[in-house]
């Protein structure tokens, strides 16, 4: 892991961190002052469940996911971001541990900025403060997400809530990261698409990866 102890040769670094966009060259100062810029190799730990949540990450570059262990010893992937993204911050602004890890996908670059001090900025500037606000509102959402796909019945619902909520997640993603995410095996995950298109609810190639034809069948998967 390389690590550049500053932000001052990165400047174009900030303007790819949404909330940062509007900074003035002083408030860009005050954040070269106390942030420093990671650079993480593929499967790298950015930190672990159970850390003491002492800085803001900012991923800039890259993607990463989330995960937790479970009592089998074994991991449920919570949600993946990729740039330009806040990560964990609920647990930095809360200042509790790690509630999950948060492992790089391929690399990814990561601006980590001390608490307190980045605090001290947001009660001085209220559009960055709103904007920390928005970025949270997002986490909830995409939380709630993840605990509707596993809170599903059965194997058929999860796949059929993941396709309503984004199909195009088969064109970015493998059927084993896919599975992952929804916590089941990728033969189950393959023998649930072969199911939905043998009914004519779904299509699926290479290219388009899927396309839904019958979203009122497929809802009725979706055990809801």
């Amino acid at each position: 892991m390389a690590l550049n102890p500053s932000l001052h040769d990165s400047s174009t670094s900030l303007d790819k961190v949404g909330i940062f966009s509007h900074l003035t060259p002083k408030q860009r100062k005050q954040i070269e002052e106390i942030g420093i810029i990671r650079h993480y190799n593929e499967n790298e730990i950015v930190f672990y469940e159970g850390d003491q949540s002492d800085y803001f990450h900012f991923l800039i570059d890259g993607e990463v996911s989330i995960f937790k262990s479970t009592a089998s010893a074994e991991t449920m992937l919570i949600h993946r971001f990729r740039a330009p993204s806040l990560i964990a911050e609920v647990a930095t602004l809360k200042q509790i541990p790690y509630p999950a890890s948060c492992e790089v996908l391929h690399s990814a670059v990561i601006l980590k900025i001390s608490r307190d001090p980045f605090l001290n900025l947001l009660q001085n500037d209220p559009s960055l403060s709103i904007a920390l606000i928005s970025s949270l509102t997002q986490k909830i959402s995409a939380l709630e997400r993840s605990l509707q796909r596993h809170s599903a019945p059965n194997a058929m619902a999860k796949v059929a809530r993941i396709i309503r909520e984004d199909h195009h997640m088969f064109t970015r993603l493998k059927g084993i990261e896919i599975a992952r995410m929804i916590g089941i095996t990728p033969e189950t995950l393959s023998r649930m698409i072969k199911k939905l298109k043998s009914e004519g609810i779904i299509t699926m190639s290479k290219s388009d990866g899927i396309i839904l034809l019958l979203p009122e069948e497929l809802s009725r998967y979706c055990g809801e």
